[in-house]
């Protein structure tokens, strides 16, 4: 082998190695904290927590939201949204879906009339 292969099998040799042991000591730095088990009941509190932050925090952004417009711009919304409501009965695919799909524009079991609000 000549000199520049050689070299350049050892240069990499030592990056390999170097990164290896890089990863590993990151690994044995680290140290290892055990995870306490919850039960079903905290579970399940957690989870319903976690759920009524979510009501709230939506609850707070739209109260905000709603606020930030003026009566005749909620009015045109809520006016808008029942117009809406109204044309897309029956209507779960757009267009060209009820007239090119295989289901000919039957409403399939599966899709619901999507909430607006």
């Amino acid at each position: 082998m000549s000199f520049l292969p050689r070299s350049a099998c050892i240069i990499i040799f030592f990056l390999v190695s170097l990164g290896g042991n890089a990863q590993a000591w990151k690994f044995w730095k680290r140290e290892k904290e055990k995870t306490e088990q919850i039960g079903p009941e905290e579970a399940a509190q957690k989870k319903a927590a976690t759920g009524e932050k979510q009501k709230d925090e939506y609850q707070s952004r739209r109260e905000q939201h709603l606020k930030a417009q003026d009566r005749q711009t909620r009015k045109r919304m809520k006016r808008t949204l029942k117009q809406a409501e109204r044309y897309s009965w029956g209507k779960e695919a757009p267009w060209y879906k009820r007239w090119f799909g295989r289901r000919g524009g039957k409403p399939n079991s599966n899709v619901r009339k999507k909430n607006l609000l």
